[in-house]
């Protein structure tokens, strides 16, 4: 059996070693935490340091939506100019329909009241269409039509 000084001797080295544990976890803590402190500095001048490109980022940036927004109004002024010229030529198709359709109804060979009448318009994409009599353009010439 053990005795007393033994079991006494057994305590006092579990303690020493318990001990001497505390303080090798404390001292890795502590180091630990002097580690996370010196990269959070680093991190910190990292970011001062990039801080000072952020004034030029953000002018580049805004220049930039400028220009969008410039390009934007120079796009819907073309647009409008755009629509603008359809309206025109639907206008001029018009009144070139009207003269064709006046011609038409002085033009003793044309059946203007015809349910199938259609006026004899130009089509600058294609050739002009022809009358009854096969003419190009209704007259006699044989050749010129009518535009």
């Amino acid at each position: 059996m053990m005795t007393t000084s033994q079991i006494i001797w057994i305590v006092v080295i579990a303690v020493a070693a318990l001990v001497l544990i505390g303080l090798v976890v404390g001292s890795m803590r502590k180091k630990s935490l002097a580690d996370n402190h010196a990269r959070a500095d680093q991190l910190r001048h990292k970011a001062d340091a990039s801080a000072a490109g952020l004034p030029d980022t953000s002018a580049r940036a805004e220049r930039a939506e400028a220009e969008a927004e410039h390009k934007r109004l120079e796009a819907q002024r073309a647009e409008d100019q755009a629509a603008a010229a359809r309206i025109e030529a639907e206008q001029e198709r018009a009144r070139h329909e009207d003269q064709i359709r006046a011609a038409d109804r002085l033009d003793p060979k044309v059946d203007h009241k015809s349910t199938d009448y259609s006026p004899e318009v130009a089509d600058p994409s294609g050739p002009p269409r022809r009358t009854t009599d096969g003419d190009t353009d209704g007259d006699t010439d044989g050749g010129i039509h009518r535009a």
